[in-house]
């Protein structure tokens, strides 16, 4: 079995030819102007469209859960729709990096679309261990993704993305959910997301960080869902927790998160 451990993530930006640029500026902790709010929206919306939106048509990617131990957690990566005689690099993007890179080259999928090495020339492994599995070996916090992608190393628009949170911070009130998901390290921008609402009914969202409180009428989307970049920084605080409601005339999810030290 051909482990990853997780410093290994942590290598060059990449520029995808759908002309996406992912690489987003972190916003000052100390500032919550329009600035910072603008950058937050766009490090959301970047992760949002990891996933189907990057993705080739038709072509999926499955994490699948193999192992818990501790705080680690293993996975193994099955791809769908991509060739199986194609070779791939493995990207990754935590959320301590600025934008995804390159982790491993020489991917190659077996018969069920899982993604191995199989140590021939050109390929990743070794040859004492061909056709090895490999896995996918994280430590995650509470709410943080675990984002990977694999791109075809001689056509960039053969790819698939998914992203996952091997420990969610999620809340559910009568049908309805809301979870929070680390976009920054310490939480300093987070993903509030919704969802399980009545198709595009009105929504009210409440904050409440250190006693700094706000509120917001919104609307679900024809889906049910909403979400929403927080930064949970309060003035002259390291650290702290913040609380968000999303009530709806159904239900009425209460979430708190941490964030700072």
């Amino acid at each position: 079995m051909l482990g990853i451990p997780r410093p290994v993530f942590c290598c060059v930006a990449l520029v995808f030819s759908l002309g996406l640029r992912i690489q987003a500026q972190p916003a000052s902790r100390s500032n919550g102007g329009p600035d910072a709010q603008q950058l937050a929206n766009r490090l959301g919306q970047m992760h949002r469209a990891w996933g189907p939106v990057l993705s080739t048509p038709n072509a999926a990617l499955t994490l699948h859960e193999t192992a818990r131990s501790g705080q680690t957690v293993s996975y193994r990566l099955y791809a769908s729709g991509l060739p199986l005689n194609g070779h791939f690099s493995l990207v990754s993007w935590p959320v301590t990096q600025r934008g995804p890179g390159v982790v491993l080259t020489g991917v190659t999928l077996d018969a069920s679309g899982l993604a191995i090495c199989t140590g021939a020339r050109g390929d990743c492994g070794s040859l004492d261990k061909p056709n090895d599995p490999i896995d996918l070996k994280v430590q995650p916090t509470a709410g943080e993704p675990f984002r990977v992608a694999l791109i075809s190393s001689t056509d960039p628009k053969l790819r698939a993305f998914v992203k996952i949170v091997p420990n969610p911070n999620q809340v559910v009130d009568k049908g309805c959910s809301l979870q929070s998901v680390l976009l920054l390290p310490g939480a300093a921008e987070v993903l509030v997301e919704g969802s399980g609402f009545a198709a595009n009914t009105d929504l009210s969202i409440e904050l409440n960080s250190l006693g700094e409180r706000h509120k917001q009428k919104v609307k679900a989307d024809a889906e049910g869902v909403y979400s929403t970049v927080l930064l949970p920084f309060a003035p002259g605080r390291t650290s702290g927790d913040t609380e968000v409601s999303m009530k709806s005339a159904a239900c009425n999810p209460v979430l708190t998160f941490h964030w700072g030290n």
